[in-house]
């Protein structure tokens, strides 16, 4: 089962841009809806969605992140064997992961390196690793608003924002 979008959403278009597979759709300031056929279960649209209006694949409502706390890629140089591999690399829709020389070892076949400002942490290139050598942080289940509540989460600014707790808080 995909992510869903409840009526709560406000069509800010968000998930949209973040969605690495394209599988949201919808106009600004409507319902948008996500095709089944295309969701990967990844998150991506859930961390940033503003009003929380997404339901992770068994039924959890997704946690909004603030920006400089968005799901990340990061990579464990131990572990990875650089161009002898590079299964991340191909595998990320944002071209996020590259290649280059390890500054820690000389190793000859290099790293892989995370570019910040494109990785949406859409977890392909965790699945696409089999060394251990990349993972998402935060993990997985972060992404829950149950194991984050309301009361513990960056408290959020404007009108739309703020329907959009008191409609949370009502639930």
């Amino acid at each position: 089962m995909a992510y869903t979008i409840v009526e709560t959403c406000i069509g800010c278009t968000a998930c949209t841009n973040k969605c690495p597979v394209e599988a949201i759709t919808g106009l600004r300031n409507e319902l948008h809806i996500i095709d089944d056929a295309l969701c990967i279960n990844c998150g991506a649209c859930g961390a940033v969605c503003p009003v929380e209006a997404i339901i992770d694949e068994v039924g959890d409502v997704c946690r909004t992140f603030p920006r400089r706390e968005l799901p990340l890629s990061k990579v464990v140089e131990e572990n990875c064997i650089g161009s002898g591999c590079e299964l991340c690399i191909n595998i990320c829709p944002f071209e996020a992961l590259s290649l280059q020389d390890s500054p820690n070892n000389k190793d000859f076949f290099g790293i892989a390196t995370v570019d910040p400002r494109k990785c949406v942490g859409c977890r392909l290139c965790e699945q696409a690793c089999g060394w251990g050598a990349i993972y998402i942080d935060p993990p997985r289940e972060m992404l829950k608003r149950a194991v984050y509540p309301l009361e513990i989460l960056t408290p959020k600014k404007g009108k739309r924002a703020q329907e959009a707790v008191a409609a949370a808080a009502a639930r």
